[in-house]
């Protein structure tokens, strides 16, 4: 009897021993890393102003904006504040960016506590980075969050420069950035939604950064089944409350923007396909 007693005090305290580990993932599926998102949800396009010739646009080594007999002052308005954007994020997110796209070359390894590990090295002009991209399943995995941290050979070293959570399906992502690496302060909030059914897309960058003049301001680009015009960006200046709304057809290149505070009223003001100032349909 007492040898019984024995036994079955040896098999509890087993089983309480065991009770105590974490559970072993019993599903292979949980240990296969999730797809990394689309470059889409955190890069925004910067199309149908950047990639235009503007060859014959010239006028005394300036593009022709002002009136007269040819005028492209509609386009030219509406390009010149997507080249502002474009410029300050180029120059802010040229390491995020370089990192993100990176990561497709490179496949993840199970770290043993539920994360998935991306290592890889990438360069950018002079500089020699490490990055270590990190995912983890929550909200019963239907989430995934993601971390990068970035270390620059000769630099600083592990530096969380942004993170995001993505849903399996793709159809949102939101990420915040850091920048100054020395002294990480928060930059952009990006906002991504895709509808799964027509495949259209939005993006929106925010200004996060702490005490600056333009906090608050935002960019967002969207597609759009729309026939007539099937891209936009509204460009918003928080500290003036004023919107600039820019819509344009794809690939005909017509387009027409509207902002009350430049133009003096709440019309759209118009450009054909090229590119020249005419009267909105």
């Amino acid at each position: 009897m007492k040898k019984l007693v024995f036994a079955f005090a040896l098999l509890l305290s087993f089983s309480v021993f065991q009770s105590c580990e974490k559970d072993p993932i019993e599903n292979p599926e949980e240990q296969v890393a999730p797809t990394l998102p689309p470059a889409e949800s955190f890069i925004m396009p910067f199309t149908g102003y950047g990639d235009i010739d503007t060859t014959g646009l010239i006028h005394n080594g300036e593009l022709d904006e002002r009136g007269g007999p040819t005028s492209f002052r509609n386009w030219f308005y509406a390009g010149s504040n997507i080249v502002v954007w474009n410029v300050i994020l180029g120059v802010n997110m040229a390491i995020p960016v370089a990192s993100f796209l990176e990561a497709f070359n490179h496949d993840a390894v199970y770290d043993g506590q539920g994360a998935f590990i991306w290592s890889y090295d990438f360069t950018l002009g002079n500089g020699t980075f490490q990055a270590e991209l990190s995912a983890r399943l929550i909200n019963n995995n239907q989430d995934v969050e993601w971390v990068m941290n970035i270390s620059k050979v000769g630099g600083f070293t592990n530096v969380e420069w942004y993170r995001g959570v993505t849903s399996r399906d793709n159809s949102r992502a939101t990420w915040t950035l850091n920048h100054r690496p020395n002294n990480p302060e928060p930059l952009i909030e990006i906002l991504h939604e895709r509808d799964i059914t027509t495949n259209q897309i939005s993006t929106r960058y925010t200004n996060l950064i702490p005490n600056d003049d333009n906090n608050g301001d935002y960019i967002e680009y969207q597609t759009s089944i729309n026939s007539d015009f099937n891209r936009s960006y509204d460009v918003f200046r928080a500290n003036t409350n004023e919107l600039l709304e820019i819509e344009w057809n794809a690939p005909s290149r017509e387009g027409r923007v509207r902002n009350s505070n430049f133009f003096n009223d709440n019309d759209w003001h118009c450009w054909d396909q090229d590119l020249r100032d005419t009267d909105c349909q």
